[in-house]
């Protein structure tokens, strides 16, 4: 089951600021967090909405400083993210800030053996780090507008994605159709779509002449047609069902 987000971002508030960059570089890049101040909502329960936060995010990030290690209550979001490292495989990104091994090492062997990132390194590159075992490794993100549901309408050929991230160029199914192959796998909405996959998703755009669909030109509609029917899709057979290709 899709997690509502990608991170869970645990940090001491002494460390806003620098911990503000890493978010805003990272929502840049498309990846969904649990950030406090974004995150909780007035007159929630803390503690039962940083419960939630740790078990509904794929991975936990944690912004290890001298006040991060001298805190209770980092203490104990840093447990809880451990335990599932341990437990579950729920990868766990540290960076260090401003904190030695040795002060890591007296204070939690655990969290100072696993690979961390240092904050000398800056936000975009941390963040960059963390999207790419977010979004799998795949070349191409598609990063979705706030605007529109990324995955039904791009997939329905109805909207755009940009490309890796908020200010990429913008690209809709068709474009996506006649990527070259080290653009795949294309990343939509937490699923990693082969270059096959999109092919026959502009199959069934074509197969079901969705009246909403973004306007294609006459040479691009029968440049894809041919794409489709060289992938086993021919869309003009009267036989032909993107359902039984499993679309």
């Amino acid at each position: 089951m899709t997690k509502p987000y990608h991170v869970f971002i645990s940090y001491a508030t002494e460390d806003e600021a620098f911990t503000k960059e890493i978010v805003g570089s990272l929502k840049h890049l498309g990846v969904r967090v649990w950030f406090a101040p974004l995150s909780l909502e007035f007159g929630s329960n803390l503690l039962s909405s940083i419960n939630a936060g740790l078990k509904n995010s794929e991975f936990g990030f944690a912004v290890l400083s001298p006040i991060y290690i001298a805190k209770k209550w980092t203490g104990y979001e840093l447990d809880i993210m451990m335990r599932q490292h341990i437990e579950q495989d729920k990868k766990l990104f540290p960076v260090w800030h401003g904190v030695t091994k040795k002060e890591l090492d007296d204070w939690n062997e655990g969290i100072a053996g696993i690979v961390a990132m240092n904050s000398t390194e800056g936000a975009p590159a941390i963040a960059e780090k963390i999207a790419k075992r977010v979004y799998k490794g795949s070349p191409t993100v598609g990063v979705s507008p706030s605007y529109e549901n990324p995955q039904w309408r791009f997939l329905q050929g109805q909207g755009e994605l940009f490309a890796n991230t908020d200010r990429g160029r913008c690209f809709n199914i068709y474009e996506a159709a006649e990527f070259t192959d080290d653009q795949f796998p294309l990343y939509v909405h937490d699923k990693l779509y082969s270059k096959e996959e999109i092919i026959l998703g502009v199959a069934a755009v074509f197969h079901y002449s969705n009246p909403d669909a973004i306007p294609i030109t006459t040479d691009r509609k029968k440049r894809l047609l041919k794409l489709c029917k060289d992938h086993g899709y021919d869309v003009k057979d009267k036989n032909f069902d993107p359902a039984m290709h499993g679309w």
